[in-house]
């Protein structure tokens, strides 16, 4: 798989002569920007910086984390990160080619010192009761957007409340990188499956920091047991139908001996 992903990029032009277009910087912020952040910036303690990285200066390297993603942990600037770099598979070769060359760019560029005067935003606290609500359905999204229960389990939340369409999300904090790397992932994200339900129905930044502080105790939670609320619908719905093919039979069976009598 590596060679796949380094052959991709085999003949990769100089960095200088790449993506004069700037298709690649808007496919870096339609697929990327979400846990890089805008500009290759990061988010300290859970995803590395591209901008200034002297790792991803390297195209083929670039070229190879694209194409099949990378685990384990990685040193920037003496700061350790260990989340999953999922990979992207939805973009064409010459898509690619623009997004290698935007990120070994921004990589190669001298960054300026950030400046004390400017303004930092204050974050947005989530609260985990909120997210609790917003998790299992009980608030709606602003936007319309679907409960995670329609198709994910976490924590308290088994298969008698949630769904096991998706995969659990107990911990899942811990594979992205804390609440702020599940704030960026879910800002954007790359699963083909989520992608196109969330593109049209975005959850607001204080929806997000809400869900996200409600899966941050979902390790703690104790899982209540019961069946699949799938097969209990069926138990129950098999009930209702013979219960129903009962009565109706009986009425029918009393309708014909009536008849009989009567003759």
């Amino acid at each position: 798989m590596a060679a796949a992903g380094a052959a991709l990029f085999a003949n990769q032009q100089p960095v200088e002569a790449q993506d004069n277009s700037g298709a690649g910087e808007e496919l870096f912020a339609s697929n990327c920007a979400s846990c890089h952040q805008a500009g290759g910036v990061g988010l300290p303690g859970t995803f590395p910086p591209l901008a200034g990285n002297p790792n991803a200066t390297d195209p083929d390297y670039v070229a190879e984390v694209i194409a099949n993603g990378r685990t384990g942990q990685l040193e920037v600037d003496g700061v350790s990160y260990d989340s999953v770099m999922p990979a992207i598979g939805a973009l064409s070769g010459a898509e690619l080619d623009a997004v290698v060359g935007y990120v070994t760019g921004i990589a190669g560029a001298e960054q300026a010192e950030p400046s004390d005067e400017e303004p930092v935003a204050a974050p947005i606290v989530g609260d985990k009761d909120r997210g609790h609500d917003f998790f299992l359905g009980a608030n709606g999204f602003a936007e319309g957007g679907p409960a995670c229960a329609a198709c994910h389990t976490a924590g308290e939340v088994s298969n008698l409340g949630g769904s096991s369409l998706g995969p659990d999300l107990t911990n899942v904090l811990g594979t992205l990188g804390g609440e702020a790397g599940f704030v960026g992932w879910m800002a954007n994200p790359p699963a083909e499956t989520m992608a196109p339900i969330f593109e049209d129905h975005p959850l607001t930044e204080q929806e997000l920091a809400d869900v996200a502080a409600y899966l941050s105790d979902t390790p703690n939670q104790d899982r209540a047991s019961g069946p699949d609320r799938l097969l209990l619908a069926a138990l129950i719905g098999t009930a209702v139908l013979i219960g129903g093919m009962a009565f109706f039979w009986r009425g029918m069976r009393q309708t014909y001996v009536e008849r009989l009598r009567s003759k």
